[in-house]
């Protein structure tokens, strides 16, 4: 399925993923109906729904917890194209969520049992128990096997994969207060009301509850899997109390280190008490060297601008926490766009696999950018990267905001008709306060559509920066961009952008680049 990426933050009727629910269904609960259960909530104040745990499930671990299994016998929806389970309490996952199962004519719970799950050690319950999460499933192409392909666990926390990839990146329903000097704050589902497909049905439809200090929510998702997964998403956000950010559709990564990383990590050989591997990103430490060229789940973030503009921003592991805002924004995607395994080499964690995320807008809710936030990490277990659609006035405490989007999970990149970026290098001198760039273009699949004459690299960089140096080298597949940034004030940020023109005229995708984080 090829993607498209579409025109500004207006309403559009693209093709939806789902057939719309029958009426009768509708009439038992619909979207009108969380929406209303969450402009009530908004009139109450917050409460926390904590469950009452036992202390075996209070206390586990990561391991252990990971032990616990959902027994796809007890998958619900049995008869239908898509099969439902369930996560359990413990470990991190201790909010109390309620499920509810949609039925031609009527609705009823979803309860929680122990039987649905395999234990390798003996767990004493409470007796008040209930799931934290669900998890999707598909027929495998292997007999007898079910691929799980989605997943909703923690706070509004959800991710996706299709058809051959691993999993990757996630999503949230809403960002509140994110990278600013203060706590975060982190909205959750607390309630969900599934309606099973029928046979034969491509597509499922379900409805959440979103809950937190400053907000509430009614949510409907519908969900095809494929070659692309789809997820239609369609929010009423209520406002308890204003927030200083907030975000639609951010979409959460990990960059560790890649091809543009300047102090690649090093394994010392030092180990803790607690047998984990110290890290470093200690450049002058090379007594045991990270052998992996990459390690991330994302490399860049693409947006589609009012102008027609495509702007890249490779990503990077900074070394201070980063905000960063683009205007006139009309669509934004998450992309794993080097797809080669030789420039990760971990079959393990098979990088080269993690899907992209694409965000299409559907509706109109207001003046607002999308923001990147970056955070310095020391591992790869860490999302560091989070980019959303940001608000630029948050509605105030009794408001509300309504807005619809698009998400696609992917390996495919949107069809171009511009060189996009396949790489970026980074070499500073740090005696010279010089840093060296090669970015390097590839063609477009219709490379007939780029004109190869009076082609010329376009370098900008705001003072007191100044562009030095620039070579540009055609290859087999495109061109290579080089250039030297030279900085007289080292502590100070520069913005440096490099795109191809035709006279005045685009012909590739714009390069972006925050020097010196």
């Amino acid at each position: 399925m090829k993607l498209r990426m579409v025109l500004p933050w207006v309403i559009l009727l693209l093709a939806g993923v789902a057939s719309r629910a029958p009426a009768d269904e509708e009439s038992v609960f619909g979207y009108r109906d969380v929406v209303k259960r969450a402009e009530d909530l908004a009139k109450e104040p917050f409460v926390p729904q904590v469950q009452e745990l036992s202390p075996d499930l209070q206390n586990l671990d990561y391991v252990l917890y990971r032990r616990i299994r959902f027994l796809p016998e007890h998958s619900v929806w049995e008869n239908a194209p898509y099969r439902l389970g369930f996560f359990h309490p413990g470990y991190y996952f201790k909010q109390l969520v309620l499920f509810h199962a949609i039925e031609k004519d009527r609705l009823h719970d979803i309860p929680f049992s122990p039987a649905y799950f395999y234990y390798d050690k003996l767990i004493q319950f409470s007796g008040h128990e209930a799931f934290v999460g669900f998890k999707v499933f598909v027929p495998s192409s292997r007999p007898g096997v079910q691929d799980e392909f989605l997943s909703f666990l923690g706070a509004s926390y959800f991710r996706a994969v299709a058809k051959g990839l691993h999993w990757g990146l996630s999503t949230r329903g809403l960002a509140v207060n994110n990278g600013i000097n203060g706590p975060e704050e982190f909205p959750y589902f607390r309630e969900f009301w599934m309606r099973e497909p029928n046979p034969g049905d491509q597509s499922f439809r379900f409805f959440a509850l979103l809950d937190s200090q400053s907000v509430t929510g009614g949510y409907q998702f519908d969900v095809q899997y494929g070659d692309t997964t789809v997820i239609d998403v369609k929010a009423t956000v209520f406002v308890r109390k204003k927030p200083e950010v907030l975000e639609i559709a951010p979409l959460t990564t990990m960059f560790y280190f890649g091809e543009n990383s300047v102090n690649k990590p090093t394994l010392k050989p030092d180990y803790q008490p607690s047998g984990k591997t110290e890290f470093s990103m200690n450049k002058t430490d090379f007594k045991r060297r990270e052998f992996r060229p990459e390690v991330h789940d994302s490399d860049g973030l693409l947006m589609n601008t009012v102008s027609g503009e495509k702007l890249w921003v490779p990503l990077d592991n900074p070394r201070n926490v980063t905000v960063r805002r683009f205007s006139d924004v009309t669509s934004f995607a998450m992309l794993q766009r080097d797809r080669d395994i030789n420039d990760y080499l971990d079959r393990e964690a098979e990088y080269h696999r993690r899907p992209s995320l694409v965000v299409l807008p559907k509706s109109d809710p207001g003046p607002g950018f999308v923001r990147l936030l970056q955070i310095p990490t020391k591992d790869e277990y860490t999302d560091n990267e989070v980019a959303g659609w940001e608000f630029k006035n948050p509605p105030d405490a009794g408001g509300k905001v309504e807005f619809a989007y698009e998400l696609r999970w992917t390996a495919d990149e949107p069809d171009m008709d511009q060189f996009r970026v396949a790489s970026t290098t980074v070499r500073p001198n740090p005696q010279s306060n010089e840093t060296r760039f090669t970015v390097e273009y590839d063609k477009p699949k219709k490379s007939e559509l780029i004109p190869v004459g009076d082609l010329r690299p376009h370098i900008v960089v705001n003072q007191p920066g100044e562009v030095r140096d620039v070579q540009f080298t055609p290859t087999g597949d495109g061109w290579l961009v080089s250039f030297t940034i030279y900085n007289p004030n080292p502590s100070q940020r520069l913005d440096v952008s490099c795109v191809i023109l035709r006279q005045d005229t685009f012909c590739s995708e714009k390069w972006l680049y925050l020097l010196n984080t």
